[in-house]
């Protein structure tokens, strides 16, 4: 076989291995922007490179893809921090759903579910705060009997990062008047709050691996293989000249 011929049969399957190392494959579609961004950071963490894209004919959607050789250690990394996690519903999720005509109790829920999740994700966006949940104690008013009311409680259960929960514990005053501030006639004194440390917390880094072989790694690796392979000639007349 002639050096030539050596060296192209040596580069194509390098190449076709340097490029086929470079495939993605989508592991996740359908998030909002929040959802992509913490399984891009929960992956990171472990070692996985990610990236996001928001899908194709829409502006709030987005997918997250990784190296097709990644996406079952992806799946399991995600599966043990309980990720994507579901946005609590506000607002416009609630009674955007409702039935023509609500009965006055089935407003009053929907009223307190919407509001549930709007206060949870106004918790939620405070730094180190991984989960919130947010339970309201509104009765629905007696029209007969008005003036006794019983006053609005709230308790509000947070979950945090391990590095993140000495801070917000310290936020807990400025947390209670937040949500007391959004319900009528609810005192700070009447908002049950706690924090606690998540359970899913990233375990410890692996060991760094050897980094994976991208393209130009492949092209360079041909490269040194061609120049050794066009050398090999000079190197064994040579030895033939010094053999004794």
């Amino acid at each position: 076989m002639s050096r030539r011929r050596l060296a192209l049969a040596l580069a194509f399957p390098l190449l076709g291995a340097a490029v086929g190392g470079c495939a993605r494959e989508e592991l996740l579609h359908g998030l909002d922007e929040r959802q992509a961004s913490e399984v891009l950071v929960a992956l990171d963490e472990r070692g996985v490179v990610a990236a996001k894209a928001r899908e194709d004919g829409t502006e709030e959607r987005w997918r997250v893809e990784v190296d097709r050789g990644e996406a079952a250690r992806a799946h399991r990394i995600l599966a043990g921090r309980d990720l994507p996690r579901a946005r609590p519903p506000g607002v416009a999720e609630v009674f955007g759903k409702g039935s023509m005509v609500p009965t006055p109790t089935e407003e009053h829920a929907l009223l307190l579910h919407a509001l549930s999740g709007e206060l949870a994700r106004s918790v939620e966006a405070v730094e180190g705060v991984l989960a919130a949940r947010v339970h309201l104690g509104l009765r629905e008013p007696d029209p007969l009997r008005p003036s006794e009311r019983a006053a609005p409680r709230a308790s509000v259960l947070v979950k945090c990062r391990a590095s993140a929960c000495a801070a917000i514990r310290a936020l807990e005053p400025g947390l209670r008047a937040m949500i007391a501030g959004a319900v009528e006639g609810l005192e700070p004194g009447a908002v049950a709050l706690v924090v606690t440390e998540a359970t899913d917390s990233p375990p410890p880094l692996p060991p760094p691996r050897a980094p994976r072989t991208g393209l130009l790694a492949g092209l360079a690796l041909l490269a040194a293989l061609a120049a050794t392979a066009l050398a090999l000639p000079a190197v064994r007349a040579r030895l033939r000249r010094e053999a004794p």
